[in-house]
């Protein structure tokens, strides 16, 4: 289990600026907003999870910022580019000798492109080691046939800028005729994909998406449509993507492979790998 560590406070002092910098938001401004902040991290319940802290934050970001959506523009710009990624992305993958190998590791590598952890900057320069990273990617046996017995399988979507990396696994799984519903989150959060932004970019056409109905970070099952959780207990497999998901749900199902970068020392030390490493993990054990 993920739990609140020392590390995360600067962290979220972190996230809260990154949102007013995305936002367009004045020095003073950012500096109220911090102060808002540090008058709320002492009242954090220790033993809860950090991204469900965060979600807790980000309501006061959204408030002090007056805004519903402070990433929007970064988010723009992202869902601008995301045809000509993703068809990018697919010619990688098609001609790749183990396209399954290939469309997960751009899925996993990609969670890079994270802006509420993230500068601008350091994503840009990581879009273009990520088809380099998949090239040396080996899937995992135990995945691979996971993968492969499966009939009905959920994907967990995380931040706007991997959902480019993130559809040669979705119509790999397409067309292998996987029951597959795609899951995005049900408003604005940091510059997680929504669902309405799915649909934008149309992600339908490669299965059933669906909103998770909330917006906290991660996904907070108490906070989802009871169908909804009934139907990702019930899958086959669910595909977790991100660190946030893995903070919430981990030891939470027993179908569930995470797929993630390692962004921070807490998650360091609870898998026992390095920051910024690749991690697939089944029910938090290393793959």
């Amino acid at each position: 289990m993920v739990s609140l560590a020392p590390e995360c406070f600067p962290c979220f002092f972190r996230q809260a600026d990154l949102a007013a910098r995305a936002h367009g938001a004045s020095e003073s401004l950012r500096l109220a907003l911090a102060e808002k902040v540090a008058a709320l991290l002492p009242s954090l319940p220790t033993g809860g999870a950090p991204a469900a802290l965060a979600s807790c934050l980000q309501a006061v970001v959204r408030e002090t910022l007056g805004t519903d959506d402070p990433f929007r523009s970064l988010k723009a710009r992202e869902l601008a580019r995301f045809p000509e990624t993703s068809e990018g992305a697919q010619a990688f993958v098609s001609l790749s000798p183990d396209p399954l190998a290939a469309a997960i590791g751009l899925a996993a590598l990609a969670n890079i492109m994270d802006s509420g952890i993230i500068e601008e900057a350091q994503k840009e320069c990581e879009i273009a080691r990520i088809q380099e990273m998949a090239a040396a990617f080996v899937l995992p046996e135990a995945l691979r046939e996971q993968i492969g017995r499966a009939h009905s399988v959920v994907v967990l979507l995380d931040n706007a800028g991997e959902a480019a990396f993130d559809v040669p696994l979705l119509a790999w799984l397409h067309r292998a005729g996987k029951e597959l519903l795609i899951v995005a989150k049900g408003g604005p959060v940091i510059d997680d994909l929504t669902c309405d932004e799915a649909l934008e970019i149309g992600l339908q056409q490669y299965g059933e998406l669906a909103s998770n109905g909330n917006r906290a970070i991660g996904t907070e099952l108490d906070l989802c449509p009871s169908a909804l959780v009934d139907r990702i207990r019930a899958a086959d497999l669910v595909l977790s993507k991100g660190q946030g998901n893995f903070e919430t749900l981990t030891g939470k199902l027993s179908n569930c492979w995470f797929l993630l970068r390692c962004k921070c020392p807490v998650i360091s030390r609870v898998t026992g790998r390095l920051e910024g490493e690749l991690l697939l993990l089944d029910e938090a054990r290393p793959a």
